[in-house]
């Protein structure tokens, strides 16, 4: 009887202890034994900032914390991407002394205008890409902004220096984070030189084309045959880009120098298209 006794005090003894123990592979937020979370304190705010890569290939995102202010969230991260990154391996592309005069937001739009400043410069063509995709995805990563325009001094502009156009609003470019920043007109470059150099085959494989253009392919090689024959040189004397992504546009102007010194202009629009990591060009280039 008294083992029974003791027998029955030792089991309701290890149940105790087994129901006040909670085993800790069974996690709920409210357990104590919960892993320690550090939370964005209230008065604190994360925002992404778009710099360049310290080796100017494409842009990389900069999630920073900084401290809520008055300012409307859409101003407060422009004030932030002015300043600057200090972070090893990206580089600051905004002139220091730009100021931003106005930003507003008109249905998913936001019109950001900025002092003479980041105007009046000579900047290189990735240079003014990586200036203006800086700009535009650091505002579109905002979930009201789906696109953003640039004017100076309050008045929309054609370009910010001569290569690219910001006369419309523009979106949000993965292209520009994802892949190193390819030159548009380096596209032509190659496909004119193939042509000049004889190798059509290679111009041919450099263009994008739908079901009914490849049956006009064998049309297109034989006049660019006896067309090229003649020409000796060309140069892109102007063009301009509209916008920087997996389609691209652009208005180019060429000049053809043939035999006997002859030339003859040529303005021509293009549409790349980025397939397999790289850019084709879209339809039948004459």
């Amino acid at each position: 009887m008294r083992k029974k006794c003791t027998l029955i005090i030792l089991i309701l003894i290890l149940s105790m202890l087994t129901s006040s123990c909670q085993p800790y592979d069974v996690l709920s937020e409210d357990s104590n034994n919960f892993p320690p979370i550090n939370p964005i304190s209230k008065d604190k705010i994360e925002v992404i900032l778009y710099y360049p890569n310290s080796e100017m290939e494409h842009l990389v995102p900069e999630i920073r914390v900084v401290s809520r202010s008055n300012e409307k969230i859409e101003e407060m991260v422009v004030s932030e991407l002015l300043k600057g990154t200090k972070r090893k391996g990206l580089k600051n592309i905004i002139p220091e002394n730009v100021e931003m005069l106005s930003l507003d937001i008109v249905d998913d739009i936001a019109y950001v205008s900025f002092s003479d400043e980041l105007y009046n410069k000579s900047y290189g063509e990735k240079e003014e890409a990586f200036i203006i995709y800086s700009i535009v995805n650091t505002l579109t990563s905002i979930p009201d902004i789906n696109r953003v325009q640039i004017f100076i001094n309050g008045k929309a502009i054609n370009t910010l220096f001569k290569y690219y156009s910001v006369r419309e609003p523009l979106a949000f470019s993965s292209l520009i984070v994802s892949r190193d920043y390819i030159n548009p007109v380096s596209i032509l470059n190659e496909y004119y030189d193939n042509l000049l150099d004889g190798e059509y085959d290679k111009s041919m494989d450099m263009l994008y084309l739908s079901e009914i253009e490849k049956v006009k392919l064998n049309t297109l090689r034989i006049y660019l045959e006896n067309e090229f024959k003649e020409v000796e040189q060309f140069d892109i004397t102007d063009y301009i880009i509209y916008e920087y992504g997996d389609k691209l546009n652009m208005d180019v102007e060429l000049v053809f120098t043939y035999e006997k010194n002859n030339k003859k202009s040529s303005y021509k629009k293009i549409e790349l298209v980025y397939d397999k990591d790289k850019f084709k060009i879209k339809g039948l280039l004459y």
